[in-house]
């Protein structure tokens, strides 16, 4: 898994060793994991997960692609669009909601 996280973010070359089908089995496996946690605390609303990015040009494809993946297991996106780590933590912690940024 270390080859393709970083501490913040997905690392790897854009089409190469990291592609859009890799985005959306991550946002599969997100949307899956925090639903399945949420019920188990006897909540059934969906995950409401935030999702943020950086201004490279491969941003957009990994983000949709992420959302794609995310809610096709149910759980909410909220696309923060370009912005800063600190912001998507931030709206994350104030709104209850999980980060994939």
């Amino acid at each position: 898994m270390g080859k393709y996280f970083g501490t913040d973010d997905f690392r790897g070359e854009a089409g190469i060793t990291l592609t859009a089908d890799h985005a959306y089995k991550v946002g599969r496996l997100l949307g899956c994991y925090y639903n399945a946690l949420r019920e188990r605390n006897g909540n059934n609303e969906p995950a409401r997960i935030v999702v943020g990015k950086d201004t490279r040009r491969s941003s957009c494809m990994f983000e949709y692609s992420l959302v794609a993946g995310l809610t096709a297991f149910g759980a909410d996106a909220y696309l923060l669009h370009v912005t800063t780590t600190l912001s998507v933590a931030y709206i994350a912690r104030v709104d209850d909601s999980t980060v994939a940024s």
